[in-house]
């Protein structure tokens, strides 16, 4: 998925005068523009990368910690030296420092700190998979929108062409009806067509306004950038092969979370086991106070770090003996959360097949449908054509001739919106069941 958005946006970044200076936006640079300027994309994105920073975070707590400590200190007056033993009192300066090193180590915990890291490891596989459902959100709300628009589009083109048919044809009649060759009746036919024409056109440029402005907001496109949208291509691969639930991502989202629900029943259980620990230091200190028995003279810096030299190791074990029921409680609560997510999966899987099915159902519709719709404006057409023909040598009234003709609008619109639904219910199929589109 990822290297296919890498694609989507080296196209958007490399083509900018074709994409945003020539104000054309096909299928394909939607989803670039949708992939490079989607805000909660960016999020979901940056939620991967918080994760993949947890999981460093876990791996790093499994190595021994390593700590370096020093002191120095000057006291004039009373003090109490360790490194000599003795109680210094009167008007002179001690001077005393210390240095050493220090590791740790968790021998053993109830594998608690194995179970995070690969806790944190399922958290960035359910990240990528929570960016896997954004993007099919996503690219079904601008599926819906860019659909629309081209219909709404074309359907005032076609609207467009109609009143301008309608306009010359009610200026025909007002000739003939000079001439005597037509009656009221004939032109007030043509007004009423050519009205209702108009309308249509309003009506459709309002509406693909409409939908341009909600593609531009879906886009996050400035309002100044004018939108020229293209036809879509019809030669995108039909979906074929049997659809594997298991590969759906709402369904790899219930099994991730299960495989996290197991780990967090290992961590509860975990509390239950001993912890033990492997404490070690090294170190040594020096003290103006000591002195050389003897010479009585106070012993020399490097023979005193020599000397004071100290060396320990220790193993720390820590037995829970009770803690009020809480282990056994977390215990249970983990596991009625995992029975919970099992019958969310079973859910899951009803619902995305019967969404798959319906889907997969009105895709074939939507094919039948642009076959009969095709034939409907073809018999339309020449009805239309041949009531004309017959129109003009006075064989058919002027009622019969704009029937002819609405009908005739009307099976061309039903076929605009055919020809796209046909288009949005492939990709909304190609969409569902996660594949290049």
């Amino acid at each position: 998925m990822k290297r296919i958005i890498g694609v989507f946006l080296l196209l958007y970044l490399l083509l900018p005068e074709v994409v945003i200076g020539q104000k054309k936006i096909n299928w394909e640079i939607a989803k670039s523009i949708l992939y490079a300027n989607n805000i909660n994309l960016k999020q979901s994105f940056l939620k991967e990368k918080i994760v993949k920073n947890n999981i460093n975070i876990a791996r790093g707590n499994l190595y021994p910690s390593l700590s370096f400590s020093a002191n120095n200190q000057h006291t004039m007056g009373l003090v109490f030296d360790p490194v000599s033993g003795r109680l210094i009192t009167g008007d002179q300066w001690s001077n005393y420092a210390t240095g050493s090193l220090g590791s740790s180590l968790v021998i053993f915990q109830g594998g608690q700190k194995q179970n995070v890291l690969e806790s944190e490891k399922i958290n960035l596989e359910l990240a990528q998979l929570d960016t896997e459902m954004l993007l099919q959100e996503l690219e079904l709300q601008l599926l819906q929108l860019f659909t629309q628009s081209l219909i709404n589009r074309d359907l005032w083109q076609a609207a467009g062409s109609q009143q301008e048919l309608s306009k010359e044809q009610l200026r025909q009649e007002e000739e003939l009806m000079k001439s005597g060759k037509r009656t009221l009746i004939d032109v007030g036919q043509a007004k009423a067509k050519h009205a209702t024409d108009n309308l249509n056109t309003v009506n459709a440029k309002n509406a693909y306004e409409i939908s341009i402005l909600k593609l531009r907001q879906i886009l996050d496109l400035n309002d100044s950038e004018e939108i020229q949208l293209q036809s879509i291509s019809q030669d995108i691969m039909s979906v074929t092969g049997e659809y594997n639930i298991h590969n759906d991502v709402y369904i790899k989202k219930i099994d991730k979370q299960l495989a996290l629900q197991e780990i967090s029943i290992k961590l509860a259980r975990s509390t239950y086991f001993p912890t033990l620990v492997f404490n070690s230091s090294y170190g040594t200190n020096y003290s103006s106070q000591r002195m050389d028995g003897l010479s009585g003279e106070t012993m020399a810096f490097w023979r005193q770090i020599n000397q004071n030299r100290t060396l320990y190791g220790n193993l720390a074990l820590t037995l829970p003996l009770f803690d009020g029921n809480r282990t056994k409680n977390n215990l249970n609560s983990a596991k009625l959360t995992k029975r919970n997510l099992l019958y969310e999966k079973e859910k899951q899987f009803v619902d995305r097949k019967q969404k798959y099915a319906q889907a997969e159902l009105e895709y074939r519709y939507s094919e039948e449908e642009l076959k009969a719709l095709q034939l409907a404006y073809e018999v339309n057409k020449t009805n239309y054509e041949a009531i004309n023909e017959r129109y003009k040598i006075g064989k058919n009234s002027s009622i019969d001739l704009y029937k002819a003709l609405t009908e005739y609008n009307i099976s061309e619109y039903k076929l605009i919106s055919s020809r796209y639904r046909v288009f949005f219910q492939k990709i909304n199929l190609r969409i569902i069941r996660n594949m290049e589109n």
